[in-house]
Formats: structure tokens, sequence, C-alpha cells
């Protein structure tokens, strides 16, 4: 049993955590506390990010492939000269979402509900009736990344599609440059796809601006490869060309993501509901499928333009993914723009949460492609947006501190991560000017960080009505005014 299954029977009931021991998770950690544990997300970000190809992602899971005969959690690079990039990524161990609030955000927050930090919450769906037919909801996010495309604001995109290659209904990730192909990459199909993994072809194109689209799980590893201080790199031991490849691959990929649109997500299907229940058992040929919805229940859309359906409960219980349980992100809370079709006919609602996402979405909207509502004309979508984002923080199981699952766990800081790693290497035999040197390499261009912003994960939620009297139902906040952050950002008093 690994240690974070074993604290996980104490209700995430941990004695002082040692921040030194949170602020470096190693790949052996990752390999007993993630993969061993069931809680990795498939995500395969762990793999891209290698930079000495230890690990190779099979069956969906990264396998320790370098040395037959070692250990499945045994890496000599980490145990050597010292590496430990993958588990630094990975979204399942501490930092995750709530506690990267000051790497990610800063001070530019002007609000924050259950469903994370943002600047603007409305409804629009597009304009163009081609990119509806085919909609998932309301073709916001095809609409935006065919016109970024258009405009030169993105040479690419990462993006999940059911190729002519593929299986019906299982989509491969895919790296998009064309109108046409950015628009059969609409619709969702409901099964996992590793869209990081595609980040490598984005290399290898050497394209240098991309959208990169995604579930929660997928968001949060990009922002870690992005906001996470590199000081760990540095160690006594490691010099050139080692230190140079590992920031390379810490930083490198998120480096070619111009900015991230995320999606809205309570879980996704083993591949059994379409094999099993969807073609055996209902007898329809995954090739008549078009797409999927879910809207109080599974909807099977067919080529005859009926719609078959799967009750939503019984798909849950029989065909959810056991991994999708460890995720406490509904609505992809690290992206710039994240979108969804909860409670909504025919549109998204879209959430930005960064100044880029606002610029970009005021450039969008100005190109006349889509048409807006204030979040507080569709007060049903609102709501249904607070109880899914609330339900699903609630339901990760608590663990050990480092899997970023127990209580009262602090932010992360760069600044501290900084300093903890000038205190560790203190202690060794590195002269100052070799010291500096390999710290130059791990920063590159990165300033230092100098600061940290005070903020505590767990800190009331402004507006929140808080928790229900015994008995009672849990009211909900009422949506923001246009005002108040509830309206586009191109919103303006008339």
């Amino acid at each position: 049993m690994s240690e974070s299954q074993e604290n996980s029977k104490d209700n995430g009931r941990q004695g002082p955590i040692d921040i030194k021991a949170l602020h470096h998770n190693s790949f052996k950690t990752m390999m007993n506390d993630v993969v061993e544990a069931g809680s990795c997300c498939e995500c395969g970000s762990c793999v891209l990010v290698c930079p000495h190809n230890v690990i190779e992602y099979v069956n969906g899971k990264p396998k320790q492939t370098a040395k037959e005969s070692a250990a499945f959690d045994f890496c000599g690079i980490s145990e050597g000269v010292g590496c430990d990039v993958c588990a630094t990524v990975c979204p399942r161990l501490w930092p995750r979402e709530s506690h990267l609030l000051d790497a990610v955000f800063a001070d530019e927050r002007p609000y924050q509900d259950i469903f994370g930090v943002y600047r603007h919450i409305f409804v629009a769906r597009t304009k163009r009736p081609e990119l509806m037919e085919r909609a998932q909801d309301g073709g916001v996010v095809t609409a935006l990344l065919s016109w970024a495309q258009a405009n030169g604001v993105i040479d690419g995109a990462v993006v999940s599609v059911v190729g002519e290659e593929d299986k019906p209904c299982f989509p491969t990730p895919k790296v998009v440059t064309t109108e046409e192909e950015i628009r059969a990459s609409s619709s969702s199909w409901y099964t996992y796809c590793e869209n990081n993994m595609a980040l490598q072809e984005v290399k290898d194109r050497d394209l240098k601006n991309v959208a990169f689209v995604g579930v929660p799980c997928q968001i949060t590893p990009l922002r870690k490869m992005a906001a996470m201080d590199p000081g760990f790199l540095v160690t006594e031991k490691k010099r050139g060309k080692p230190l140079t490849r590992q920031r390379e691959f810490l930083r490198g990929y998120s480096d070619r993501v111009g900015f991230s649109i995320g999606l809205f997500c309570t879980e996704v299907f083993t591949p059994e509901l379409m094999t099993d229940k969807i073609e055996k058992q209902m007898n329809i040929p995954l090739t008549e499928v078009t797409k999927f919805n879910v809207k109080g229940e599974v909807l099977i859309y067919k080529r005859d333009k009926t719609i078959a359906t799967i009750p939503l409960e019984e798909a849950m219980h029989e065909y959810q993914r056991p991994e999708c349980r460890h995720c406490g992100d509904f609505s992809a809370e690290m992206a710039d723009i994240a979108c969804g079709g909860v409670g909504t006919d025919a549109a998204t609602i879209v959430i930005i949460r960064t100044l880029k996402g606002a610029e970009i979405w005021k450039q969008f909207e100005s190109s006349g492609d889509v048409e807006v509502m204030p979040i507080n004309e569709n007060k049903r979508a609102w709501n249904i947006l607070q109880r899914l984002a609330r339900r699903q923080r609630e339901r990760i199981p608590l663990g050990a501190p480092r899997s970023g699952t127990a209580a009262d766990l602090p932010q992360y800081s760069t600044k501290e991560a900084a300093d903890l790693n000038v205190e560790r290497l203190a202690s060794t035999k590195l002269e100052a000017s070799a010291l500096a040197e390999v710290t130059a390499t791990a920063y590159g261009n990165e300033p230092r960080p100098q600061e940290t912003i005070a903020y505590m994960a767990g800190n009331p939620i402004p507006g929140d009505p808080g928790e229900p009297a015994p008995g009672e139902k849990r009211k909900l906040p009422p949506p923001p005014s246009p005002a108040e952050g509830g309206a586009s950002p191109c919103w303006s008093p008339s």
C-alpha cells in the first residue's frame, strides 16, 4: 500500500506539514502516490516533459522503460544528479488548482467564486450557422479558434479529434492549423484523450504560438510547467547540458502556448460505454454516432438525426473513469478562458480568468462572430455551475499532503520555493561562483521571485452564503451584475 493510500484513512488529518518535503515531489513519489495509488489522470504530461526518456506512455499511464531490470519507481537520473521535472508538473500532486492562485493570478483576481478566479462570466454563442450545426453547445470554442487562426493570433491549436485513422467515437490529440481542421475538431466525445502529448508535435513543427484546448486536468500541468520555480533543478552534482536540458523540458512546451481554453468537465467515461453499452447493448454502430452531449442524461446524436439516451446515473455508476473521482476542478480553474454548456440551451457559459483571456476575447467579440448575454439573464446556468463546481470540490478523497488533498495546505509560493532551494544548496560544497552559474542556467532569463502574495487557500468566498444549517438547503449566491464581472469584457453601461 502506498503512503498516500495509507494516509487517506485518517481523512486528511496529518500532523504538522513538512514544508520542505512538500516543495519537492520526486519520480518515486509520483509513481507510488499517483500512478500506483490510482489517481493518475492519464494526461501524459510527465512523459512529455521527461528530459531523459525514462518513462513512456503505455496503456494510458507513465511506465519506467529506461531500465527493464529496475523497479517501476526507479529513475537513475532522479536518484543520481537529480531531475524530477515529471513530478513537478503532475496535476495530482501538490500544488493543485486551489494552491496555485498566487503563482498563476498573483494580485490580478478581481472576483472569486466556488468555480475559481474570474474577471468576467457570461453566456455566448457563435453567429456562424455552419459552426452551430455541429456545435457541442454554443460553438464558442470552435468559433474562437477559427477567428484566432484566421487573424494570426495563433499559428495552430491543440485539440482532440476523431480523425480518419481513429476508431469511431475515440478521439486522439491533434495539432490543427487550418479552418477545415479546426471545424472538424468541434464536439466532445466523453472518452479521455491525452491532449498534452500533442505538444511534442507543436515543438517538432516549431509552432511558436498555439491555443491549447483541454479539460481541467490537462490545463493544470500546463500552468505548472510555466509557474513552478526552476530552482529545484539545481543540485550539487549537476552542471551544463543536463541542467540546460531539464530547464528546456520544464518550460519549453508551455512557452509555445499562447493561451488556453479549458472545458468544463465532471468526468469522462471508460471505453466500455461506447463498445459495450452503445454498440452491443443498444445496437447502435459507432460509425452512426455524430456527437455526444450530457444534459441530465447522456445524449447520443445519430446520422439519421435521431437522439438515443442513457440515464446519467447509469452512465456514471457503470462507466465513469475511476481516475476522475480524484479531480476537484469542474470548471478549468487554471485556464485563460473556460467554457461549458451546463444549464444552457445551444449556448456556452464563458469564464474569462486572465488579462490575456480578456484581451483575446475583446478582439474576438469585436469581429461580430459571436453574441453574448449577461450571466444574470441565465440564472439556471449560474445555479447549476455553482452546484457542480462545489460537488466536484467536495468529492476528492482526502490523502497525504503531497497529494494536494489533505486539509489546510498552503498556497504555492514561488518566493518560498526559491528560498528553500537556496537554503538547501547552502549546505553543499558548491563554491559561490559555481552556484551562481548553475542557478543562472536553471532560471534562464527569468527573474528570481521577490515577493509572496498573501492569500491562503480555503479563505471564505466573497458573497458566499456559507454552510447551510442542518436540514436546510444550501442557499446559492445571486449571479453577479454586468458591472461586477457578470458580462463580457466588451460590456459598458448603456
